[in-house]
């Protein structure tokens, strides 16, 4: 059992390792793709990867698990990313930035719904502001300017919400006992049969097919799509599985500190302040109380010694 909470540790790391670095693909596949057709390849890209690696289909069982997949697919993948975009529409990418931070904070509250999640302690509460509080320095460490309209916010706590939902699902799913990478299968393929209809209401050009033609933009769409989306949606669901959803969701803390670094690195458009610093050092302490000792552990029951009553 240690071994495979380590495994999913490490697993949820490194998703998030990767899940930062996505945002130097996307943007530079925004200057001649729309949001909504970056998801659609994304997400088309990964389905077709998890049938190389795995082709074996999951059987129909029930009416009820099917259900269950087919929410997952919607609030992990549709719901999840186009909120995301309507409210970058409306606000602020690190506005928006902070309010998605909370995704764990609602996953905690699902999981109190929930029979088979862990069900969170104080500390994980505490953690959570202290994460939120590092966050929103590294986030503004420039000048704090939360600009965000009434629109822009509440499809960032939509997308928050859809998240944490999504991790609760997932460890549901993985419950039934079958293969990961069958599972998340699943859940992409529901993904972008409710990703069909939205495609109407954003900026959908079959005719930029051609740019894949195009190496650069070629390579970041099988970045977005066969990594950061294939495996790392096995990854995730993997971690949930292991260690719990509301542990898993807490390493979202982590993707800002990821993106900073990459900026720094690899863009050389960041500078490293005390702000920062001390942001980060915010962030992984609030990661670390969240994850140390952050859910009910199981109480023991204590063998009572029956007293054989002596006749005399």
């Amino acid at each position: 059992m240690k071994t495979n909470k380590f495994a999913g540790h490490i697993a949820a790391l490194f998703t998030i390792a990767v899940w930062g670095t996505t945002f130097i693909s996307s943007a530079k596949l925004l200057e001649n793709l729309s949001s909504a057709e970056i998801i659609l390849c994304r997400f088309l890209l990964a389905f077709l990867l998890l049938n190389v690696i795995y082709p074996p289909r999951l059987r129909f069982e029930s009416v009820k698990r099917e259900v269950t997949y087919a929410l997952a697919g919607l609030c992990g993948v549709t719901l999840y990313f186009f909120l995301e975009i309507a409210a970058l529409r409306y606000a602020k990418a690190a506005a928006v930035s902070v309010i998605l931070s909370t995704s764990p904070f609602f996953c905690g509250l699902f999981s109190l719904c929930s029979q088979k999640a862990d069900k969170p302690k104080l500390n994980f509460f505490v953690g959570f502001l202290l994460a939120v509080s590092g966050i929103v320095l590294v986030t503004f460490e420039e000048g704090f300017s939360f600009s965000v309209s009434v629109k822009g916010a509440l499809f960032a706590v939509g997308s928050a919400l859809a998240w944490g939902l999504y991790s609760i699902l997932t460890k549901e799913i993985g419950s039934y006992g079958h293969n990961t990478i069958a599972t998340t299968r699943r859940i992409v393929m529901y993904g972008l049969i409710f990703m069909i209809p939205t495609l109407f209401l954003f900026d959908f050009d079959p005719e930029h097919i051609r740019l894949l033609a195009d190496k650069p933009t070629l390579f970041r769409l099988l970045y977005l799509g066969l990594l950061a989306s294939g495996v790392c949606f096995v990854t995730w669901n993997h971690a949930a599985n292991a260690i719990g959803p509301v542990k898993t969701t807490t390493y979202l803390y982590l993707s800002p500190l990821v993106t900073i670094l990459c900026s720094y690195f690899f863009l050389k458009t960041q500078t490293i302040t005390w702000q920062i610093l001390l942001g980060a050092a915010l962030i992984i302490a609030g990661l670390l109380l969240s994850l140390i000792r952050s859910t009910n552990a199981p109480t023991k029951k204590k063998k009572t010694k029956k007293k054989s009553s002596k006749r005399r």
